[in-house]
């Protein structure tokens, strides 16, 4: 793997852009769902191990395990870019998935 710098912090960008996106279908379940606090806490540490494999897998794939700032800096601001620009569509997209999700699975009761 011989990126270059300038690539390997597009890399981490779009990295940071995933982990956004997975944090806002936690988010989202959270919201449509009502969770209490334990499902929460439970919810939370689920995300935290599925971003820390995903930034640990990418820096060894990516960079061959050597960590650099500006790996960091590629992910906050990947994951700042996306909460500004595409987070609230997102979500949008989700609520409607699962309105047409309880929708169909819940149709064949109301026709019985």
């Amino acid at each position: 793997n011989n990126f270059t710098q300038g690539q390997i912090l597009v890399l981490f960008f779009v990295i940071g852009v995933i982990i956004g996106i997975i944090f806002d279908i936690f988010r989202s379940i959270r919201k449509n769902f009502n969770s209490n606090d334990i499902i929460t806490l439970i919810q939370d540490i689920i995300f935290l191990v599925i971003a820390t494999i995903i930034v640990t897998f990418s820096i060894i794939k990516i960079n061959n395990g050597i960590i650099r700032l500006y790996i960091f800096i590629g992910i906050l601001i990947g994951i700042y870019v996306y909460f500004l620009t595409l987070s609230n569509y997102c979500v949008i997209i989700l609520t409607m998935l699962k309105a047409i999700y309880f929708k169909e699975r819940f149709s064949c009761i109301k026709k019985e």
